[in-house]
């Protein structure tokens, strides 16, 4: 016999089979969503601060970039440097919102901001160099996921190795 179409039998195995694939494959595209949302939010991070050396050398005006009240995981504004400036009205030059569900944590450099100075390196109180990592965390596993280095020069790059010296920053 010759039918051209599908039985009520043949049609459930088949909804059956792709629910079955379907219950597997969630929580692994679920995991591989969120290591994706972690890669983006240390790359939104380093172009930041990329941008606001940039920023800080094209004025010859010390740029600052601030951690939001809550932290960096909820966010940070770039906005210019105005201690010690008469002329400069510490304008926002750019904000950056988050949700919170991502944890970013600074060392004990950039714990709360990071300052570049107008050749574009980054500078601390009393003109130390402040030179430090951001790590992005997996909250669920209480391990790096991505770190986000700036060096003295200024210079900014994301690597996904662990920092020894700052290996349990995750861990808190």
């Amino acid at each position: 016999m010759n039918s051209k179409g599908v039985t009520l039998v043949e049609l459930v195995a088949v909804l059956a089979v792709v629910g079955v694939l379907a219950a597997i494959a969630t929580p692994a595209l679920h995991g591989m969503l969120q290591e994706q949302r972690r890669k983006v939010v240390a790359q939104e991070l380093a172009s930041t601060l990329r941008q606001a050396r940039a920023e800080a050398i094209l004025r010859h005006t010390p740029v600052v970039v601030r951690a939001s009240y809550q932290g960096w995981g909820w966010g940070w504004f770039t906005m210019l440097d105005i201690r010690g400036l008469r002329t400069a009205r510490g304008d926002v030059l750019h904000s950056h919102g988050l949700d919170g569900k991502t944890p970013i944590i600074g060392n004990r450099w950039v714990r709360k901001e990071v300052r570049f100075d107008s050749f574009g390196a980054p500078v601390g109180v009393g003109r130390q160099s402040n030179i430090g990592s951001w790590f992005v965390c997996d909250p669920k596993r209480a391990k790096l996921r991505w770190r986000v280095v700036i060096s003295w020069a200024g210079r900014v790059r994301i690597t996904d190795k662990p920092d020894p010296d700052s290996a349990n920053l995750c861990t808190r």
